[in-house]
């Protein structure tokens, strides 16, 4: 291999496809970024046998071929590098990188022994933008169990039934709190004859994991994401980059059954208030559940209070829109800010029916997307 490419592209690259590598004693070959030319210039690859990463970048391709090298002590040597045109040779298992007076060998290992991804031969069936995508992501990230007891809540559901109407709905939960987040698809962006292929398939869980990577890697603007779906793999196609994950086995709750319809006591607060005092109070909860109390009343204020024994406590009254019957509910204020910092708009709506049943968090100005919460029983 012998190829030509700049510093900034090869350090991008670099930087995306190395999340994903983690230590890794039992196949030290994971430990590495694999390096390949290909009709797109340099392909960079890596994968810890869950979710795998490719990214291409242009160069001046004189002699083509593949190798692994340590990702750590790539990225390391790559990113201190000055600007400029990087010359990366290999001879046999050594890669020789050369750059504006610097000159390094790393020993790699044979690309033949690095685990090939699954080939998906299937069409894209969905492209949307990548910025709304990953915004969806962002919002229901916090919700998503880490707990493995359950693994068919670790991740994302994907929910295509309504997919011809331009509905996708997205869900997580750790059975504590709930996001549901339903985006709207143009319908020149599903491709109605790849959707015929994927048939009954109507639900796919895409793992934690690869939430926290297309989050992290998803471009802005007016960047496509490309998804196909094939024997139990997805793939995320954008710019020059892909992800292919493994999908989560298993059968999503029915949450629908505890989405409440109706509520007794309603509260629209600014969100930038509410969060402060809810803040505030969490450095008073018991650290046992953190918890804190919400009073909705009549006043047309929400009073938050917390205490704990060994500290002290606090109180704050909020200005809000209160409609309904007064309430008194105490939450998890660790779940609460999550689900404040979910919404867009300046405004918040709390919805609520008793200190036992599930209570509902959402925009005054976007009902595309309602975290649920489940209130700390006394």
């Amino acid at each position: 291999m012998k190829i030509i490419c700049t510093q900034e592209n090869l350090n991008k690259a670099i930087n995306i496809v190395g999340k994903v590598v983690n230590k890794n004693t039992t196949l030290p070959i994971l430990n590495n970024v694999l390096l390949k030319t290909d009709k797109k210039g340099l392909k960079l690859s890596s994968t810890n046998l869950e979710i795998a990463v490719n990214y291409w970048i242009g160069g001046k391709t004189e002699e083509d071929g593949e190798i692994t090298v340590p990702t750590k002590l790539f990225s390391n040597f790559i990113s201190n590098l000055p600007s400029g045109n990087v010359e990366i040779k290999t001879r046999e298992d050594m890669v020789n990188i050369k750059c504006n007076g610097y000159k390094i060998n790393i020993k790699g290992i044979d690309a033949r022994e690095y685990p090939l991804s699954p080939k998906i031969e299937a069409k894209p069936f969905l492209k949307v933008k990548s910025e709304t995508f990953k915004h969806a992501l962002t919002q229901l990230l916090p919700a998503i169990s880490i707990s493995e007891s359950r693994m068919e809540i670790t991740g994302v559901l994907l929910d295509f039934s309504d997919i011809k109407r331009g509905n996708i709905v997205m869900v997580s939960t750790d059975s504590y709190r709930l996001a549901e987040k339903t985006l709207k698809v143009a319908q020149d962006g599903i491709d109605k004859e790849a959707l015929e292929i994927l048939g009954d398939l109507k639900k796919a869980i895409i793992p934690r994991a690869t939430v926290q990577e297309l989050v992290r890697d998803l471009g802005e603007g007016e960047e496509m994401l490309e998804i196909t779906i094939a024997e139990n793999q997805i793939v995320f196609d954008f710019g020059s980059a892909n992800i292919l994950s493994r999908l989560i086995e298993g059968r999503y709750p029915d949450y629908r059954q505890i989405v409440p319809e109706k509520f007794i006591g309603n509260a629209i607060i600014n969100v930038k208030d509410i969060a402060a005092a809810v803040r505030i109070s969490g450095f008073f909860s018991a650290s046992s559940n953190n918890s804190v109390k919400f009073h909705l009343a009549g006043d047309n204020k929400v009073e938050i209070s917390s205490e704990a024994s060994e500290i002290g406590n606090n109180n704050a009254k909020i200005e809000a829109k209160v409609t309904g019957k007064d309430l008194e509910v105490v939450y998890n204020y660790k779940y609460l800010m999550d689900g404040f910092n979910s919404v867009t708009g300046d405004e918040v709506t709390l919805c609520a029916n008793d200190e036992n049943s599930p209570s509902v968090i959402k925009s005054s100005v976007d009902d595309s997307f309602i975290y649920i919460i489940m209130p700390i029983r006394g």
